[in-house]
C-alpha cells in the first residue's frame, strides 16, 4: 500500500458539517492501491459497562464502510456521513490493501499484524476529532442562492436607456483598442428598461460590475464608494431599479472593490497634497513622500503606465493604489460602503473584486457588518484559485469558480487563450478534474458557488469554442447541470462573441439579428433548472466519458454531449438501457437500440419514457 497516499485532515474539506448532526468524512488513497475502508467512530464521551469493565461505544462492530467516490488521475476517495445527536465525533480508519489491514489515525499509520492483540485500535489519544459542530461555524449562505440563475451586466454596455442624450459614441460602433475610456452610454435606467426581457429569459438574479463614481468605463478605479456615476444615473435610479427587480422576482448584487480605490480617492488625493502629515498616509502603501514618479494627464491621472510606482497598487496600475484595509479610518469607510447600500437600497449581495489580496481579517469584519443589516446578504470573492481558506462560513458564501471554468475551457474550448494557452483535454481528464473540484469544495459550499463559463475578465466563451454555437450551448448545459448557480454573461444568449477582453465587453446589440433558436435554447435550460431538481443535485454518475464524449447520469436523467465532428456510437450499460427515452431540450424521441448513437456536436437531456 502507498502510505504516503493516505491523508484526511480533520475540520476540513475531509470533514465538515452536512446538518446540525451530520458530519461527512473523506479519505484520500493512491489510485487503485485499497480495497476497503471502514470507519470505527463514536462520541468520546460515550462509554458503557460490560462485564464490570468501561467499554467505548464506537469499538462495536461492524465497523461503517466508507464508499468510494470522486476518483482522480492519481488518488481514489472513500465518503462516509456520520450522524450524532450529541454533535462530537472522534473517529479512525481500518483500510484494506490485499492482505493488509492499516490503523489510521490522527497521529499515526500502523500495521495491524496481530488481529488479537488490537487494544491499541481504541486508544482515542490517537484518534481525528471533530470536537462538536456548533451552529455558527456552519455554512450559511442564504438559502435562496443555491437556486438563483445570475445574469452579469457590465452597465456601460448593455442598454443606454431610450430618451438619454449625450456626447457617446453610436451603440452599434466597433470596439477597437483598449476601450477603458471609451463610452456608449449605458446605464441604470437602460438595465430597468429592459427588465422585462431578463424576467422573460428567466434569470432571477443580476450581478453588476461596479457602478459606483469613477473615471472609467469599467468603474474598478472608484473615487467615491458612497455615489453613482452620473454616467449611469442616480441613486433614486439604483432604487427604482432594485424595487422593480425584486416586484419581477430578480436578486441584485453589487461590485465592490476594496483591494484598491481610484487615484483621485479623495483619501489618496490627501495624501499626495499632504504626504505623511495626511491621517490617511497609513492608510496606503506608500514607499516614500516623493511617490508620484510618473506625470500626471489633464484629469490629474497618471499619463504613464510603463513607470512602476512608489506604492503599492492593483498589479503595477497607479491608477488603482492598494488600500490598507487594517488602517482604521479605511477600514470603517469600507465596513460602512459595505451596510450602506444594504441597508438604504436593499441590494441582496456583494460580488468583491481581488477578494485574494485582501486580509481574512477585514473580511470576517465585513460579513460581520453587512450580516447586521440584512441576514440573507450574498457575499461572493473573485478568487480564480482554490479557495477553501475562504470559504470556512466566517468570511464569503462562495467565490466566482474558476475552479469550474478552467477544466470547462480546457475540454469544451477551441481557441488559444490566455488562460488555456492551446491546451486541450480529453474526457477523462476532465472527468478526474471535475472529481477533484468536488472533493476540494463541500457540499453545503458548492451548492452556492457562484459558476460561470465567462465574464468580464475573460475571452467570451463563443469565441472560446471556436465560434461554434453547438459547443457553447454544451458548456452551459455542464454548468446548470452542475451543483450551484450559474452564471449567464450579458450577450451569451443570443451568441455575442469576443476573441479578447476588450472585445468581449461590446454593446449588447439589441436590435440586431441573431441565433433565436440560442435564445431558445437558453430559457429551456432555466426551466429546467427550476422545475428538475436532478439538474442542481451533487451526485453525478459517468456512464461514458472518452475522447471528446461525455454521458453522466444525476437521477433520472442522462446528459449527453459528443464535441467531435464524429459520430459516437456508446454501448449500452445496467445506467444505459434498450428502450424510448425523451431528449428534454428538443422534446423530440430518442429511441436506443443496440448503442446510443451520438451524432457530431449533438447533446440530449435524456429520460426514460
Amino acid at each position: 500500500m502507498n502510505q504516503a497516499a493516505i491523508l484526511h485532515i480533520a475540520k476540513s474539506p475531509m470533514a465538515f458539517p452536512i446538518s446540525e448532526d451530520t458530519i461527512r468524512i473523506l479519505l484520500q488513497t493512491a489510485k487503485n492501491d485499497v480495497d476497503q475502508v471502514e470507519l470505527i467512530v463514536g462520541d468520546p464521551f460515550d462509554w458503557v459497562m460490560e462485564n464490570g469493565v468501561f467499554h467505548w461505544v464506537g469499538r462495536k462492530e461492524p465497523y461503517q464502510v466508507m464508499n468510494p467516490i470522486w476518483p482522480t488521475d492519481r488518488f481514489d476517495h472513500f465518503v462516509a456521513d456520520v450522524t450524532n445527536p450529541t454533535k462530537r465525533t472522534k473517529y479512525a480508519f481500518l483500510i484494506t490493501s490485499g492482505n493488509q489491514r492499516w490503523f489510521y489515525g490522527c497521529r499515526d499509520l500502523i500495521e495491524i499484524k496481530d488481529q488479537e492483540d488490537n487494544e491499541f485500535l481504541f486508544d482515542l489519544f490517537g484518534y481525528f476529532n471533530f470536537p462538536y459542530i456548533n451552529e455558527e461555524d456552519m455554512p450559511d449562505a442564504p438559502a435562496w442562492a443555491a437556486n438563483t440563475i445570475w445574469y452579469q451586466i457590465f452597465p456601460e454596455r448593455f442598454h443606454r436607456s431610450e430618451n438619454r442624450m449625450g456626447d457617446f459614441l453610436p451603440w452599434d460602433a466597433p470596439i477597437q483598442g483598449n476601450n477603458n475610456h471609451i463610452f456608449y452610454g449605458g446605464d441604470l435606467e437602460g438595465v430597468r428598461e429592459k427588465i422585462p426581457y431578463l424576467r422573460d429569459l428567466g434569470v432571477t438574479g443580476i450581478y453588476f460590475t461596479p457602478i459606483f463614481l469613477s473615471p472609467s468605463a469599467h468603474k474598478y478605479d472608484t473615487e467615491d464608494y458612497f455615489e453613482i456615476d452620473p454616467a449611469f444615473g442616480t441613486k433614486a435610479d439604483l432604487k427604482r431599479l432594485v424595487e422593480e427587480c425584486h416586484a419581477s422576482g430578480i436578486k441584485v448584487m453589487l461590485d465592490g472593490v476594496f483591494n484598491h480605490c481610484g487615484f483621485r480617492h479623495p483619501f489618496f488625493q490627501d495624501v499626495v497634497q499632504h504626504q505623511k502629515a495626511s491621517k490617511y498616509w497609513g492608510g496606503f502603501y506608500i514607499e516614500d513622500e516623493d511617490f508620484i514618479n510618473f506625470p500626471l494627464d489633464e484629469h490629474n491621472l497618471p499619463k504613464r503606465l510603463d513607470i512602476k510606482p512608489k506604492f503599492r497598487t492593483f498589479a503595477y496600475t497607479p491608477h488603482m493604489p492598494k488600500l490598507n484595509t487594517s488602517h482604521p479610518l479605511i477600514r470603517e469607510h469600507l465596513l460602512e460602503v459595505g451596510a450602506y447600500w444594504v441597508r438604504e437600497f436593499d441590494i441582496d449581495g456583494w460580488r468583491l473584486d481581488v477578494s485574494n489580496e485582501v486580509s481574512h481579517d477585514f473580511w470576517r469584519a465585513f460579513k460581520q457588518r453587512v450580516r447586521s443589516v440584512k441576514k440573507e446578504v450574498y457575499l461572493v470573492g473573485e478568487n480564480w484559485d482554490d479557495s477553501t481558506a475562504w470559504l470556512r462560513s466566517d468570511q464569503f458564501d462562495a467565490v466566482m469558480n474558476y475552479e469550474l471554468a478552467f477544466p470547462i475551457w480546457l475540454f469544451f474550448g477551441r481557441s488559444e487563450g490566455v488562460e488555456d494557452r492551446g491546451r486541450r483535454i480529453d474526457a477523462e481528464r476532465f472527468v478526474e478534474l471535475i472529481h477533484k473540484l468536488l472533493v476540494q469544495y463541500p457540499e453545503p459550499i458548492a451548492k452556492s458557488m457562484f459558476n460561470l463559463v465567462g465574464t468580464h475578465d475573460t475571452i467570451r466563451i463563443l469565441s472560446r469554442c471556436g465560434e461554434d454555437i453547438n459547443l457553447a450551448k454544451m458548456t452551459y448545459l455542464f454548468i446548470f447541470s452542475f451543483i450551484g448557480s450559474p452564471n449567464i454573461f450579458y450577450g451569451d444568449e443570443i451568441g455575442l462573441s469576443g476573441a479578447t477582453v476588450n472585445e468581449a465587453r461590446r454593446p449588447m446589440p439589441w436590435g440586431k439579428p441573431y441565433d433565436s433558436s440560442l435564445l431558445v435554447f437558453f430559457k429551456t435550460l432555466i426551466s429546467l433548472r427550476n422545475q428538475r431538481p436532478e439538474f442542481q443535485q451533487l451526485q453525478m454518475q459517468w456512464i461514458y466519458a472518452k475522447n471528446q464524449t461525455i454521458v453522466y447520469q444525476k437521477g433520472k436523467l442522462t446528459f449527453c454531449m459528443n464535441l467531435s465532428e464524429d459520430k459516437v456510437s456508446i454501448p449500452l450499460s445496467n445506467d444505459l438501457s434498450i428502450g424510448s427515452y425523451r431528449d428534454l431540450l428538443s422534446l423530440s424521441q430518442v429511441h436506443i437500440e443496440d448503442n446510443l448513437v451520438l451524432n457530431p456536436k449533438q447533446m440530449f437531456v435524456l429520460e426514460k419514457e
